[in-house]
């Protein structure tokens, strides 16, 4: 049996927490805010997939010497469509030293390369590497662009993958024996 005395305590107790749950349920604090930001920054690269060594073990003056396997380069881009394309540049920094043997030196006009794959703006034939640069992508006279894509809202963010032959024309020309040794530098850019 429940004894009545005990109730009036109990209802006092609860009309006490009742009545301080109502007072506080209308209380807001202000509003705070929290400021949202995202970037996303265009990305351009270059990844020599394989042939990143290439080497004829033995040159023939006189002629012309294939290097003996492609290069197989890919270059992926994720930029704004308003750049107007994406294009390629092989290029020896020095165009009169693209290989050096002590003081003896096989220019860059001597090496040439063509782009086995279809792509667009690429030297079908054996090219050699007398263009000029592309934006801040090679160098005057020492330069040759591998390809140029034309860049739509559809491929802002694409990749392509060509395979370049190398080979050293030493048509008309003799050497000195020893390593010729030389770095072909690859470098995409936007326009």
């Amino acid at each position: 049996m429940i004894r009545l005395r005990a109730c009036p305590a109990v209802v006092a107790a609860l009309t006490i927490v009742s009545a301080t749950a109502s007072a506080q349920g209308g209380l807001t604090s202000t509003a705070a805010t929290v400021s949202l930001s995202a970037i996303k920054s265009p990305s351009l690269t270059v990844t020599v997939n394989s042939g990143g060594t290439q080497s004829i073990p033995t040159i023939t003056d006189g002629t012309t010497n294939d290097f003996p396997s492609s290069v197989n380069i890919t270059t992926a881009w994720d930029v704004n469509p308003s750049a107007a394309s994406v294009s390629l540049v092989g290029y020896f920094a020095t165009p009169t030293a693209a290989l050096v043997n002590g003081s003896f030196n096989i220019p860059s006009s001597s090496v040439k390369g063509k782009v086995t794959t279809a792509a667009p703006g690429a030297p079908a034939a054996f090219t050699a590497f007398t263009s000029g640069a592309i934006g801040t992508a090679g160098v005057a006279g020492g330069s040759l662009t591998l390809f140029t894509e034309t860049i739509t809202g559809a491929n802002k963010a694409s990749s392509r993958t060509i395979d370049l032959a190398l080979q050293l024309d030493l048509t008309g020309q003799t050497t000195t024996p020893g390593t010729y040794a030389g770095t072909l530098n690859l470098k995409a850019v936007t326009q």
